[in-house]
């Protein structure tokens, strides 16, 4: 019995020893884990079993200051700033000694046995903001030179003087503060791409896009107006048109925007007067004298009324303006002050040659009747003859002529006339049967009141001959 207990004593007593002794080992072997990471402790992703907790800081300081962000622009283009572009490091916020701090070193044991903690701790990243900003703003796609910069949809004039919608341009400008506030975010956070495409406002896009209606309402407006053409058929047989490249120039321009055309009336109006200054400046003419060939007394000059053409200025822009508003076209004369076609190189006229005494018809240049006559009484001057260029504004058979009034209310004369052809006020050519004889210096001191007396024969001839309009020249 006495041998049984003392066995059992020894028994316990190496068992007391041998767990003594694996305490102390243990407990030893928990001391290196009081400045070290036990086994299976992972932060932040670093494997950090066995270090100390410089050593994962010195880990962590590496990685980050390895760091690199990569930029994605408009079409794939790709920029990359490093860590010493942007002044970026690693700035510790103690997460990891405070780890160390509360680990139980006489856990190490679970990680031995394969069982694994992860933690996560701040890492606080520091960069220079002046850094960020000049190498962002360095990079190509900020470059003024590579810069395509936005451009609202527009109207332009065509070659064939059209309107037309210009498409809008929306560009690669970037906006500097989207693109800047975006990177500081992506920096303090770590990230390593950041794909500018997808940034909210980053690009500067135009605001006025080709199918808004505005602009495109505004295009075909406009388009009615320069769809307007007007003819003018000129005296000459020439003709002027205003189609839309001339109105083209008429429309008007914002200052603030040299692609937005529209029309002021004011303008147009202004436009028109000024057109028509223009084209009456090349087409009036005027004419106060005929050279003329007589038929005994050579070539002569001789004073007219005023013939030709004068286009009314006022009148014809207030009908141009009036036109391209109705947005109408049309075909028409102009309106003219004065419309007397100039009597130009005579063909076909009658002369009366008062100092002669003879009536000449030509027709086409050739003499075709020769007649004496008796002119008004040279001796009173209130019968003579107007001289002058004139011509036939009247014919009549079988009219009888009738003087001023007397005082006694009567005519002063009676005559009766077979043919009768005046061409000035009172005065015209006719036959006088109360006369037997004609030319010579009858007129002198017999003449007529004004008339010009021709045979019976020669004045029915002569009427056969001349129409409304025929030139009568007495010289």
């Amino acid at each position: 019995m006495r041998r049984k207990k003392h066995t059992g004593i020894i028994i316990v007593s190496t068992a007391a020893a041998i767990i003594a002794a694996s305490l102390a080992v243990y407990c030893v072997h928990a001391e290196r884990y009081r400045d070290t990471f036990i086994e299976g402790t992972y932060i932040n992703g670093i494997d950090a079993g066995g270090m100390k907790a410089s050593e994962v800081e010195a880990v962590i300081k590496n990685r980050v200051e390895d760091y690199d962000l990569k930029l994605i622009f408009h079409g794939g283009q790709t920029e990359v700033l490093s860590a010493s572009d942007i002044g970026f490091s690693y700035s510790s916020d103690k997460g990891i000694t405070r780890l160390m701090s509360i680990q139980n070193p006489y856990e190490w044991i679970l990680g031995k046995l394969g069982v694994s903690s992860s933690f996560t701790v701040g890492e606080a990243y520091t960069y220079n903001e002046d850094m960020l900003k000049e190498a962002v703003l360095s990079l190509p796609e900020f470059s003024e030179e590579n810069v395509i910069k936005a451009r609202n949809a527009c109207m332009k004039m065509s070659d064939d003087n059209r309107l037309i919608v210009v498409p809008e341009i929306d560009g690669n400008e970037l906006r500097s503060d989207v693109v800047l506030d975006a990177l500081r975010t992506a920096v303090a956070e770590g990230q390593r791409t950041i794909d500018v495409t997808s940034l909210e406002n980053a690009y500067v896009t135009a605001d006025v896009r080709s199918d808004d209606e505005a602009l495109n309402a505004q295009v075909n407006d406009l388009n009615t107006y320069l769809d307007v053409v007007v003819t003018y058929d000129m005296y000459d047989d020439s003709r002027v048109v205003v189609d839309r490249k001339q109105i083209a120039r008429w429309l008007s321009v914002r200052e603030d925007d040299p692609n937005y055309y529209y029309l002021n009336t004011d303008v147009l109006q202004a436009k028109c007067e000024k057109y028509l200054k223009i084209m009456s400046t090349k087409y009036d003419k005027t004419y106060n004298t005929l050279s003329f060939h007589s038929t005994n007394r050579g070539d002569l000059v001789l004073p007219t009324e005023t013939t030709g053409y004068l286009i009314d200025e006022a009148g014809e822009a207030a009908e141009l303006y009036r036109i391209i508003l109705s947005r109408q076209s049309e075909e028409r004369e102009p309106l003219y002050t004065l419309h007397t076609k100039p009597y130009g190189t005579l063909s076909t006229y009658v002369e009366v040659d008062i100092q002669n005494q003879h009536v000449y018809y030509y027709r086409n240049g050739s003499l075709a009747l020769d007649s004496a006559c008796v002119t008004g009484k040279q001796t009173d001057s209130s019968r003579r003859t107007p001289t002058g260029v004139f011509s036939i504004i009247e014919m009549d058979t079988a009219r009888t002529l009738r003087g001023e009034p007397n005082a006694a209310g009567q005519p002063s004369y009676e005559s009766f006339v077979n043919y009768w052809m005046r061409f000035y006020e009172g005065c015209g050519l006719h036959d006088a049967s109360w006369r037997s004889n004609f030319g010579g210096d009858i007129y002198i001191n017999s003449g007529s009141h004004g008339c010009v007396n021709m045979p019976y024969n020669a004045a029915k001839e002569l009427y056969g001959m001349v129409e409304y309009g025929t030139p009568v020249i007495v010289i």
